[in-house]
């Protein structure tokens, strides 16, 4: 690359992608609300066992816990958080404590940003009150 050449930017992952969501759950609104409502519920439990991983050196373990939470976020439309594990697994994979700490940090700004919009999400819905019924 010359001098007078800019790499190129990156582009920003989404938190989270309800286009994507949806087509995992085949189209099913309420399943891709029940999906995303089980990874958020379990995430701080993924977060302590990720970080006990890391904290004992326990490269296998942390890439195969990493793989395992990827499938939970690989169909809940949160691409952000998916990208993170999966740096945060290859990372694993090579024995690379550097790294490993470098992609769990992005984990956790992952999850938080995550956890944080669907905070955000449950505040709009409470203030705009309760759905009228529909027939």
């Amino acid at each position: 690359m010359s001098t007078n050449e800019t790499a190129p930017a990156a582009v920003p992952t989404a938190i989270y992608d309800e286009a994507a969501a949806l087509e995992s759950a085949g189209g099913d609104r309420a399943l891709a609300a029940e999906l995303m409502s089980a990874l958020l519920d379990g995430l701080p439990e993924e977060l302590d066992a990720l970080k006990a991983c890391l904290a004992e050196h326990d490269w296998p373990g942390l890439a195969e816990y990493a793989h395992q939470l990827r499938s939970a976020t690989g169909y809940c439309g949160v691409p952000a958080l998916d990208a993170a594990i999966s740096a945060l697994e290859r990372a694993a994979r090579i024995e690379d404590a550097q790294r490993c700490d470098d992609a769990f940090e992005e984990v956790l700004r992952k999850s938080q940003l995550l956890l944080a919009r669907d905070k955000a999400s449950d505040e709009a819905m409470d203030r705009a009150g309760p759905s009228p019924p529909t027939f």
